[in-house]
């Protein structure tokens, strides 16, 4: 019977497939449980977890060094930017020294506001990993890895020009001054500053160790403004001049036109700039001298501070039409004046109406001026082009003005008195006609200008 049971045991082992009766193992050892599927797979899923342990550290390979100083070998990435950031910050905060020429400036990376950037220096470490070991490593199969700085541009050039502020040496254009009717010049000087955003470039684009302990700043030359030469080049070339006349008897007004006159005298204008009346002259006021003196208000002379600076103004535009500077604001006025023909005036009102001029000759200019008892003369000097300028006018219309007559208790009874002139009212056309060295002629428009008529007012005495 035993036997039997066993022949029935092997024959069922064999028909399940969990051994052969051909095998040892046909002979069935009951103390020994038969392995689960579970544990069968189990080897499997270990080597998994490893793989992804793995690939979720990344870490730093061995020999990897940040400016051949900081040992990154076998960390974390995560870990290594902290590593970076730590080393850093001692490193930007060591003292370090500009020179300026011979003279040293304390200065640390840190106030001019630089910082490693870690993600990038993580980034070429990345790189160097990925190149072959003899472009990568050094003779002592170390990975040097160059730290990445990077700037604050507009802190550093703020920091940087405060530190160099009493070392850098300004230019010196050279000045003038008249004696004898004699060009008397100062030579211009050279400055010299440190090209602020060279050095933050420099440092820019350096690692960390390789910024010295003393940074060298890069200076280059200031050239003057105004230079000798150009001063020589226009000694005694007058470009245009005009004249006109004023009367000596009234105080107030020749007392402003003198004192505008005076502003002017002197003054240089650079090639290409542009020339304002009222920046040069300024405010007509009490406080800056100025007396009351009759000014055209609404047609009619009435008494106002600075009256007789418009014909200053006039004659300088007419210097400057004869000179071929480029005219670049002018207003002519309401009505008519007696010290100019119609159509050549300017007038000003500070700070409102202004007179501009652009000096387009392309050398230096300056302006003299010049009063003599009854007379303005303005001259401008420059260098000379081979041009002569005239002007020409065509009166177009002329409308006669009216009579006003106005009763006035304080006159005695019957007696008549002229309280304002007359004036005519106009509309005339101006040319500005240039004749070149060669003879040719051209014939530039200036422009129509419209003058009001001006009332004769009479005062009746009742």
């Amino acid at each position: 019977m035993k036997t039997i049971i066993i022949f029935l045991s092997i024959v069922l082992c064999w028909l399940i497939g969990g051994c052969s009766p051909f095998s040892n193992q046909s002979k069935l050892n009951f103390n020994t449980p038969r392995p689960s599927t579970q544990s069968s797979v189990k080897p499997d899923k270990e080597v998994n977890e490893v793989d992804e342990v793995n690939e979720g550290s990344q870490v730093i390979p061995q020999g990897t060094k940040v400016d051949n100083d900081l040992d990154l070998s076998n960390i974390p990435v995560s870990e290594a930017s902290r590593k970076i950031n730590d080393w850093a910050k001692d490193k930007l905060e060591e003292s370090r020294v500009l020179l300026y020429n011979e003279t040293e400036i304390p200065i640390t990376l840190k106030e001019l506001g630089f910082e490693v950037d870690v993600e990038k220096t993580l980034e070429n470490a990345q790189q160097r990993q990925n190149q072959p070991q003899s472009q990568s490593q050094n003779q002592n199969n170390v990975n040097v890895i160059p730290s990445v700085l990077k700037a604050n541009p507009e802190l550093a050039a703020k920091v940087l020009k405060e530190k160099f502020k009493k070392f850098n040496q300004p230019a010196k254009d050279a000045t003038f001054k008249i004696q004898n009717d004699k060009v008397v010049i100062t030579p211009a000087q050279k400055g010299r500053k440190v090209e602020v955003d060279q050095l933050i470039n420099n440092l820019q684009n350096s690692s960390l160790s390789e910024v010295p302990s003393k940074i060298k700043a890069p200076l280059v030359e200031v050239p003057a403004k105004v230079t000798t030469e150009s001063i020589e080049s226009l000694s005694g070339s007058v470009l245009g001049e005009f004249s006109t006349k004023f009367a000596v008897g009234e105080t107030n007004r020749s007392a402003n036109l003198t004192a505008a006159a005076k502003a002017l005298d002197g003054k240089v204008i650079n090639p290409g700039a542009v020339f304002s009346f009222n920046n040069a002259v300024g405010p007509r006021e009490p406080q800056t001298g100025y007396k009351e003196a009759y000014v055209i208000i609404n047609g009619e002379y009435v008494k106002g501070t600075g009256g007789g600076v418009c014909q200053v103004s006039s004659t300088l535009y007419n210097a400057v039409l004869l000179s071929n500077f480029e005219v670049v604001e002018r207003k002519h006025h309401d009505v008519a004046v007696s010290y100019i023909p119609a159509g050549q005036d300017a007038t000003v009102n500070y700070p409102n109406i202004d007179f501009k001029f652009r000096n387009n000759t392309g050398s230096l200019a300056y302006m003299r001026t010049e009063v003599k008892p009854g007379v303005l003369t303005i001259k401008l000097y420059g260098k000379k082009t081979g041009k002569t300028v005239r002007l020409e006018r065509q009166i177009v219309k002329v409308r006669n003005y009216k009579t006003i007559r106005r009763y006035d208790s304080k006159l005695p009874r019957g007696r008549v008195k002229v309280d304002q002139i007359g004036t005519k009212g106009i509309v005339v056309n101006v040319w500005k006609v240039i004749q070149d060295e060669k003879g040719h002629v051209t014939k530039q428009f200036l422009g129509r200008d419209s003058y009001e008529p001006a009332n004769r007012i009479l005062l009746i005495g009742t």
